[in-house]
């Protein structure tokens, strides 16, 4: 179904109400019909209602706000040289990195993957493992932790690093935490990534590119928007999660979405949230009596590969990508709120 094209009242001001009024006259309403109206139609707004100059730097204003922007072939192959350029984010397991087609995010293209699982599960931990794991490989870079709940103690991450043995102080230094308890908010600070280069507006001399930014957790944030007599929360949850893809894919950003579970044991916000990612993770604790273990599941996934796909004896293909791959899954540990291999 093709979305509603805007309406020309959309664009007033610098648009003026009586030329609105006017075009209408004429059934020039939204912008695709003042853009491809042709001259002769124009020439029978009123006289002296406005001049030429004047119509014509109107119709380029809204030609520049509603199409998007045009790159030549020279721009793209810059965009793929510089992104193949960017680290990769990986967890430093490489059972769980094969999960998600072996990186969360950077060289291969920005990802959006979706954590989920119940209280205890584990989702915080890995998300911190994951960017602390990175942040130690890559002194340039910092991540961004959206907290939605204010959960997120400082004593958490100070126990982190007492118990780390590879030194985790000075990554953390490089972790920025924001509180957002609402989707405006949230949705500003992903644009403000977007508009200033993965920088978020800081000074020259402490612009370090953000590469990971944690969403704990979509649920608070979404979930009470959610109902099941309107249709106005779904809308706002699939734009939200257009919006993350769309930064993650121009920034290559590792954008990990913690999200929790419901009391069928299903991830929360409906089946339909699943898609809007590019993979689900389900992280559970492990049967058993060992209370460190957990399991990580894929539950659906665009971005896993499959080492090869045999069709016959003379017909292999490698590197084969697939949509739905359920069921793969690994077991690590967690201990003393570090990731270990299980």
């Amino acid at each position: 179904m093709n979305p509603t094209p805007p309406q020309l009242s959309e664009f007033a001001p610098p648009l003026p109400e009586s030329l609105i009024a006017n075009l209408s006259a004429l059934n020039i309403r939204t912008a695709p019909d003042l853009i491809f109206a042709p001259p002769e139609l124009l020439r029978k707004l009123p006289t002296g209602s406005t001049t030429f100059p004047e119509l014509t730097h109107h119709i380029a204003h809204v030609r520049n706000a509603f199409a998007g922007p045009a790159l030549t072939g020279d721009q793209l192959i810059g965009e793929l040289e510089a992104r193949a350029r960017l680290p990769s984010v990986r967890s430093g397991l490489p059972a769980l990195d094969g999960l998600v087609g072996d990186s969360f995010g950077g060289a291969s293209g920005g990802r959006v993957v979706e954590i989920s699982g119940a209280s205890c599960s584990g989702k915080t931990a890995l998300a911190l493992h994951i960017i602390l794991h990175h942040l130690r490989l890559h002194p340039t870079d910092t991540a961004l932790w959206l907290d939605t709940t204010g959960n997120l103690a400082p004593a958490r991450l100070a126990t982190l690093a007492s118990h780390s043995r590879d030194g985790a102080v000075k990554p953390l230094t490089r972790l920025n935490i924001a509180s957002t308890f609402d989707t405006a908010t949230a949705a500003r600070t992903i644009e403000a990534l977007d508009t200033e280069g993965g920088t978020c507006g800081r000074p020259e001399s402490q612009a370090r590119p953000f590469r990971i930014v944690v969403l704990d957790t979509v649920t608070a944030l979404l979930g009470p928007h959610l109902s099941g007599v309107s249709s106005q929360g779904h809308a706002e949850m699939t734009m939200f999660m257009r919006l993350l893809r769309t930064a993650a894919q121009k920034l290559g950003l590792c954008i990990l979405v913690l999200n929790d579970s419901t009391m069928a044991g299903r991830p929360a916000l409906g089946a339909s949230f699943t898609f809007m990612s590019d993979a689900t993770l389900w992280l559970a604790r492990a049967p058993g009596q060992d209370r460190e273990v957990r399991t990580a599941e894929v539950l659906r996934s665009r971005v896993s590969v499959r080492p090869s796909l045999r069709l016959c004896d003379d017909v292999v293909f490698d590197d084969v990508w697939v949509y739905k791959m359920t069921g793969a899954r690994c077991m690590f540990r967690i201990r003393q709120g570090r990731v270990l291999a299980s």
